[in-house]
């Protein structure tokens, strides 16, 4: 595959690297230090953005993407043929062929497999991808079934498998402040997601190599001991054990994971230098005590660590902290020794050339930044000045200071998330991860040995894991020491980055210069300056101001309907900044949060840092799966709940989880009524009820009505056509009438008469791409507009945006679309289309 860079000839691209490099040859033959180092820096700078760009596109456009897009049109045109309409990124059923990733995982939906295809086979037959006939591409398939959990053992690693799935493009969100997901996962190597029904359909064609069925045997091996001597006291500490020790978190718990990265202290169970040192500082310890340190033990070491990176799998802080262990012993068996720094730089060139994609990684950006903050702390301290039991701690500490400072605007961009617990909470973190890493692998040994022995190690590796989760527990208490915010801007993460490596390289300066140097003074200031920059560039980051600006201005009622894939969410801002969540989307899968991943980030993005209510319309998960992410991050006075299903578990559980804090429980009811910051919120149902629910209805929905002015926005759930004309009477007529369309657009709903009698000007369909469902009906949408409303999909816009000032309406897509309808008489609406391609008027008959 050639290099590609669109819009610039390769020719002349090759042709700027020549003369870069050969810029630096005459400036070094001219002696001009400092237009060598412009040209070299400049030449690989140039050379890094061709090996990404080409890496990108080999990233997004695999020759399987290719194949899926083909099978998907043939797929449609028969599926035209039959009368039936598919939409345009439907899925594909093909055959694969292909070698395994990872392990098999246990998951919510099934057991995840994670593939590198290399052939695949259609109804049509073999589609031919490279040169060599193979298609190349990678896929994450569930395997449903209740014969899924019994092959675990059988997909391991390495090994190749056929099996038959529908394929799809992976899920995306098309929100402000939600990352692209399907461009992350292009990042790592994914390029389609898919299901197989059954664990029966997934054949192993063939077994990995000698090497890899060893490490998959090793593997499996440390899962069951460490399943024996740990899971006797706990499975979660089991969990968090394998996790330190093999690097497979398949079986952590979303809620330990969740506490775990609030507190900051996530990264311990992630097999990293940490781990790495560990190992090594074990290994040569042994060959201290057997009087065997030399060259030999060096050589043994680097093969160890080589044999466990290989067998606990990759990834960037595994592979950073392996190749820096690896260089640094094979610079002591040559006795060659230099600063850190360069094997630092050393290991991250060799990463990038390998993958020059990592370097938008945010693994690689934490791993490799929390590591240069690290050396170039620690070591300026001077601890010799410092009592014996005082200087670990002050080095722990130290060492996560530096780490935070420079990982806070990478976690803000990545995750939204800046945590201070880290601070203190390494101080027990470290050292209990580390009984928990050495005490876990003891136990695989000793298990061999003896199953009781192995146990009292076990209890101990249970101690650390245990000791680990509850540390995290301040932050349930003290929720101030971490912060979710919203992305910050590049210039934002540009400024502060500058005058850190300002503040710090004037710093070191300072110090080699004489103490009555001029230039101390002037560099001095400098120095200061550069200080006060990055510490109001981070309170800037923490405060996010341009997010509350953009709530200030004229009085407004503003309503986003948030794209949730196949769910209902919306966010409602009243003029004077108040904010009411309506549903909640979801599910999203087991390690898939979508409040916390696609909701909450939306809410972030308009300055939010709290809400006055969430209105649950119903209990079904795909109203509800992200409330409780929402009540924990937004703290909402109240949460509003129409029909009570006292039987329900979900809702029961969000129930106690909000007594828990202190959020008050409603139940609403038609007729109910309230008033906020002028605008009328009328709830029209549902009706009082004679007899208790034993599960979730669609038809007992509240269904809410927003009025203002001249305006009426109607959140309708998932009611059928009975209820609507149940409710139809409350609705008075209004001139400029937004309708949120009832259940997803279904048949069953959105009946002639009741969209004939709203007569909205608005009609938006939350709604997924490529859902079994059918939604929104043909049929649906002819009805709303014949009733004169212009129709905005949540799959094919993205977010919807209705903005009143109570007498016109602006709405405005994620995907750019636009629209202005103004009431310029009492009985006359003009909706302009403002990317100019409709203008028309339409009648309030």
């Amino acid at each position: 595959m050639g290099l590609q860079w669109p819009g610039v000839p390769h020719a002349l691209l090759f042709a700027l690297l020549i003369g870069l490099f050969a810029a630096a040859v005459m400036a070094f033959r001219a002696g001009r230090a400092a237009v060598l180092a412009a040209s070299l820096a400049t030449a690989f700078a140039s050379g890094g953005a061709l090996l990404a760009s080409n890496a990108w596109h080999a990233a997004w456009r695999p020759t399987l993407r290719a194949v899926f897009e083909s099978v998907a049109r043939a797929e449609r045109r028969q599926a035209a043929l039959r009368g039936r309409q598919l939409p345009l990124d439907d899925s594909a059923t093909v055959t694969l062929a292909g070698v395994l990733r990872e392990d098999a995982a246990p998951g919510g939906a099934g057991v995840s497999l994670s593939l590198n295809v290399t052939g695949v086979a259609a109804p049509a037959g073999w589609h031919p991808g490279t040169g060599d006939g193979q298609v190349r591409g990678g896929v994450v398939l569930s395997v449903g079934g209740v014969l899924a959990p019994d092959h675990l053992h059988a997909w391991r690693r390495g090994r190749s498998i056929a099996t038959t799935a529908t394929l799809r493009r992976p899920s995306r969100y098309l929100d402000p402040g939600v990352p692209d997901h399907e461009r992350a996962l292009a990042r790592r190597g994914t390029t389609l997601v898919g299901a197989v029904k059954s664990g029966a359909l997934v054949e192993v064609t063939a077994p990995g190599n000698g090497a890899s069925e060893a490490a998959a045997s090793i593997r499996a091996f440390a899962r069951r001991a460490i399943r024996d001597a740990v899971g006797r006291w706990s499975l979660r500490s089991a969990a968090i054990v394998t996790a330190i020790v093999i690097g497979d978190r398949g079986g952590l718990e979303h809620e330990v994971e969740r506490r775990l990265q609030e507190a900051g202290t996530y990264h311990v169970i992630a097999i990293s230098g940490g781990n790495i040192a560990i190992l090594t500082a074990l290994t040569l310890t042994l060959f201290r005590v057997a009087g065997l340190l030399g060259r030999g033990a060096m050589v043994c070491a680097i093969a160890g660590l080589v044999a466990y990176g290989y067998v606990v799998g990759g990834g960037v802080s595994v592979d950073r902290a392996t190749l820096m262990a690896v260089i640094y012993l094979a610079g002591r068996a040559l006795d060659l020794r230099g600063p850190p720094l360069n094997t630092l730089s050393l290991a991250a060139g060799i990463l990038i050339l390998l993958d020059p994609l990592a370097i938008s990684d945010p693994a690689f950006l934490l791993t490799f930044g929390a590591t240069v903050g690290i050396l170039l702390v620690v070591p300026a301290l001077p601890v010799w000045r410092l009592p014996r039991a005082a200087a670990p701690v002050v080095m722990i500490v130290a060492a996560s200071a530096a780490a935070e400072a420079v990982l806070m605007p990478v976690g803000a961009a990545f995750f939204s998330r800046v945590t201070f617990a880290g601070l203190l909470l390494n101080l027990a973190a470290i050292p209990l991860m580390a009984v928990a890493q050495v005490a876990g692998m003891a136990v695989l040994p000793l298990f061999v040995v003896s199953g009781s022995v192995a146990a009292a190690a076990g209890w101990i590796a249970h101690a650390g894991a245990e000791g680990l989760v509850r540390s995290a527990g301040i932050v349930e208490w003290a929720p101030a020491v971490t912060w979710r915010v919203p992305p910050p801007s590049a210039a934002t993460l540009a400024i502060y980055y500058l005058a850190l490596i300002t503040a710090w390289s004037a710093w070191r300066w300072r110090r080699r210069q004489p103490q009555r140097s001029r230039s101390r003074g002037i560099v001095g200031n400098l120095e200061r300056a550069a200080v006060t920059a990055a510490i109001a560039s981070a309170l800037w980051i923490l405060a996010a101001p341009v997010s509350l600006a953009a709530l200030r201005g004229a009085p407004r009622l503003r309503v986003t309907f948030i794209d949730v894939g196949q769910g209902d969410a919306a966010l409602v801002r009243f003029p004077n900044g108040s904010a009411l969540a309506v549903d909640a989307g979801g599910p999203g899968g087991a390690s898939f949060d979508i409040g916390d991943r696609v909701v909450a980030p939306v809410l972030r993005h308009e300055g939010l840092r709290r809400l006055d209510t969430i209105v649950l319309t119903h209990g079904d998960a795909d109203h509800i799966g992200g409330a409780a992410a929402l009540a924990r991050e937004f703290r909402p006075w109240d949460i509003w709940e129409g029909v009570p299903v006292p039987r329900f578990e979900p809702l029961r559980t969000l129930q106690v989880e909000a007594a828990q804090r202190r959020i008050r429980w409603s139940t609403v009811q038609a007729g109910d009524l309230a008033v906020v910051d002028g605008v009328r919120l009328a709830v029209r149902h549902p009706d009082p009820v004679d007899w208790e629910r034993q599960e979730v209805r669609n038809d007992d929905s509240i269904v809410i009505e927003l009025l203002w002015r001249d305006v009426s926005v109607v959140l309708t759930g998932d009611i059928g056509s009975e209820v609507e004309q149940v409710i139809l009477p409350r609705f008075a007529a209004s001139p400029l009438r937004v309708v949120k369309v009832p259940h997803h657009g279904s048949l069953t709903s959105s009946a002639p008469s009741f969209v004939r009698a709203l007569a909205p000007r608005v009609a938006v369909v939350s709604v997924g791409r490529s859902n079994t469902f059918g939604h929104p009906a043909p049929a649906v949408l002819r009805r709303y507009r014949e009733a004169g409303a212009e129709v905005f999909r949540t799959d094919e816009d993205g977010a919807v945006t209705v903005e009143t000032d109570g007498t016109s309406l602006e709405v405005r897509t994620f995907t750019g679309r636009r629209s202005l309808i103004v009431r310029t008489t009492a009985d006359h609406e003009v909706t302009k289309d403002t990317t100019g391609t409709n203008d028309r008027g339409v009648g309030n008959g």
